[in-house]
């Protein structure tokens, strides 16, 4: 089999058979063609070796000028359609078992919000007035569950109303690899939001099933959130941009800091491997600032 047909195959089925995002299949896609635009696609596939991929990683950092962080994405998912051709039995060896390239990438934190700036986002989010439109009012309830759950922006877009248990103070949230997991409204003033979206909703006469909806009628995307989450950090007076996927980490910091034992977190968070939750152990400065102080102001008690 030929290197472009190995890639088709292996696209066509991930597409219809694996639970994967839209936005995970459009990178698949970005990915192979970054391949095949450096390795001929009538290569036949047995005959890409560890030479020809180590030359692939070179131009990627080399020619393209990418990071690590890019580089070890796009190879990651070239590891995955060589890992699917040997279950198909197309090949009978991995290139990438002999390929010892190391992609080094940077120890960088998490980036979160400090409480600060989470309580003015929050201040915002949950005012909806009469002022606002019904999509406003829908943005503004999903960004306050995003900075009191930690969802991912792809799960809280794909809620349902058959997912919601509101009297249970709890939402059903389908994560990566079709696992699902049970996030809790343990905030009032979550609760009381969501209640009066709800109301809202009713009165508004939308019938889609999805519980958070665009100015259309239809589900929200996650890139109405992220547009709608920068903005309010404007709003706020945030220097920075905020995105969601900074809220997730905010609330997994604020968790631990918390003393929320680490499994507790990954459960909430949807993590497959508690290796993943682990980097969010780090100290934030606050948290850092505050046990100095307390333990400054002890130390001039007991003198």
């Amino acid at each position: 089999m030929k290197l472009h047909q190995a890639c088709q195959a292996f696209l066509s089925q991930h597409q219809a058979a694996v639970n994967l995002s839209e936005h995970s299949i459009r990178a698949y896609h970005t990915d192979i063609r970054n391949l095949l635009s450096v390795v001929p696609g009538d290569t036949l596939l047995q005959d890409v070796d560890r030479h020809i991929l180590l030359s692939y990683i070179r131009h990627l950092r080399d020619t393209r000028g990418l990071k690590e962080t890019s580089i070890k994405r796009r190879v990651a998912c070239i590891k995955l359609l060589f890992k699917w051709a040997v279950q198909q039995d197309i090949l009978t060896l991995n290139p990438f078992d002999k390929l010892h390239e190391k992609i080094k990438l940077p120890r960088r934190l998490p980036r979160a919000l400090d409480r600060g700036d989470a309580h003015l986002l929050k201040a915002l989010a949950k005012r909806i007035t009469t002022t606002d439109s019904f999509s406003h009012a829908s943005l503004k309830t999903a960004i306050l569950l995003l900075l009191e759950t930690g969802l991912r922006v792809g799960e809280l877009c794909a809620i349902t109303l058959d997912d919601l248990f509101i009297e249970d103070a709890r939402i059903r949230i389908h994560g990566k690899g079709n696992r699902q997991r049970f996030v809790y409204l343990l905030a009032p003033q979550l609760q009381h939001s969501l209640r009066v979206y709800l109301e809202r909703r009713l009165r508004h006469g939308q019938t889609s099933t999805f519980l958070f909806l665009s100015p259309q009628g239809l589900a929200l995307t996650p890139n109405h959130v992220r547009q709608f989450l920068k903005k309010l950090g404007e709003h706020a007076g945030l220097t920075r941009k905020v995105t969601p996927h900074m809220l997730r980490h905010t609330c997994a910091t604020q968790w631990l800091e918390a003393g929320l034992d680490i499994r507790y977190v990954q459960k909430l968070l949807g993590h497959h491997s508690i290796s993943t939750t682990e980097i969010y152990t780090h100290v934030s400065d606050q948290g850092l600032r505050e046990a100095l102080g307390r333990a400054v102001g002890e130390g001039r008690r007991d003198n």
